[in-house]
């Protein structure tokens, strides 16, 4: 039977962000990722965002600890993006 299956072409890079999930965004250089949770919280007419701040994970079975969290308004973040441009492609 293995040698009727197809490997699908996935790079490192891709598996270990299926591994991590949609809501984890990885630093590119410190070793740490940042995982949104699923629920926002609207209070009033603002919408908060909680960020975990994760060390990476050494080991899949076991849950990462906590480094701090975040509790940021989606309107900031959304702002703060749109204010980020590209430099020149290094």
């Amino acid at each position: 039977m293995g040698e009727k299956m197809k490997r699908f072409p996935i790079t490192g890079m891709q598996r270990h962000k299926n591994i991590m999930g949609p809501r984890c965004v990885e630093c590119q250089v410190s070793g740490r990722y940042l995982q949104f949770h699923e629920n926002s919280a609207l209070v009033s007419t603002e919408e908060f965002i909680t960020v975990d701040v994760m060390p990476m994970l050494e080991d899949y079975d076991k849950p990462s600890k906590r480094i701090c969290q975040l509790i940021i308004k989606r309107e900031d973040l959304m702002n703060a993006l749109a204010h980020v441009t590209p430099t020149e492609q290094v």
